[in-house]
């Protein structure tokens, strides 16, 4: 599930319990389910950041929840812009701006 604050100034990529956010500053972050609220978990990470895109990959961010989360979401909906705009292949208010529209 996409879900977009703009007045917070993030782009959220939601699964079950996990998700990732990506943030207008070039950050992104791991968010949780806890009870009704997302929640933001660990620290915030500078982008690029490269999702794992095969076996090998997947296996050296085995200890990454962060890396973990986005391959998911990546595999459940690969017509998604997150993996774009983690590797900022792809700008924030662009995808923003397509969003909205």
């Amino acid at each position: 599930m996409l879900i977009i604050n703009k007045e917070e100034g993030w782009i959220g990529y939601r699964l079950n319990i996990l998700g990732v956010r990506v943030w207008s500053d070039s950050t992104c972050q791991l968010v949780a389910k806890s009870g009704g609220e997302w929640r933001t978990m660990g620290p915030a990470r500078g982008l690029p950041v490269a999702v794992p895109t095969n076996a090998a990959e997947l296996l050296s961010a085995v200890n990454d929840p962060l890396l973990l989360t986005a391959y998911q979401y990546m595999a459940e909906y690969p017509e998604s812009d997150l993996a774009g705009l983690l590797s900022k292949r792809m700008d924030f208010e662009t995808v923003l701006d397509s969003k909205c529209h």
